[in-house]
């Protein structure tokens, strides 16, 4: 699995002073942003959720193209680099927590709540031994 890709984004001026940041090889990667440093990090946030959706989703990830192949609309348009490195992205991905429905009896909701128990902690360490996961 690759952990760093690095993509050439185009950044263009916006008439109304903004900046426009899009990388031309990962489709919905386009941002809008008072300044440039705002542009690049919203721009590289938007390429790591990319990224690891399309590894979620077994989508051939796009190889970066040849800065000959990209074209400029306008002549104040640059070309920068962006590089992701995606291992402790993945981890909160992957770690990130949802919400699982489990039913109890009425009577055993109220003692654990009487209890002050935590539900939540119960069942993940529950589950997490009966997978053998430590």
């Amino acid at each position: 699995m690759v952990n760093t890709f690095i993509y050439p984004a185009v950044v263009e001026k916006g008439e109304d002073g903004g900046i426009g940041l899009y990388f031309p090889d990962v489709p919905g990667t386009a941002v809008l942003a008072p300044d440039v440093q705002t542009a690049i990090k919203d721009a590289k946030s938007m390429l790591i959720d990319r990224i690891i959706e399309m590894e979620h989703d077994n989508t051939e990830i796009p190889a970066p193209s040849d800065l000959d192949a990209i074209e400029l609309n306008d002549p104040s348009d640059r070309i920068i680099f962006v590089e992701v490195f995606l291992p402790p992205y993945r981890d909160a991905a992957a770690n990130k927590s949802v919400t699982v429905n489990c039913t109890v009896p009425l009577w055993l909701r109220d003692a654990g709540k009487d209890a002050e128990l935590n539900f939540s902690q119960l069942l993940q360490n529950s589950v997490k031994d009966a997978l053998g996961i430590k």
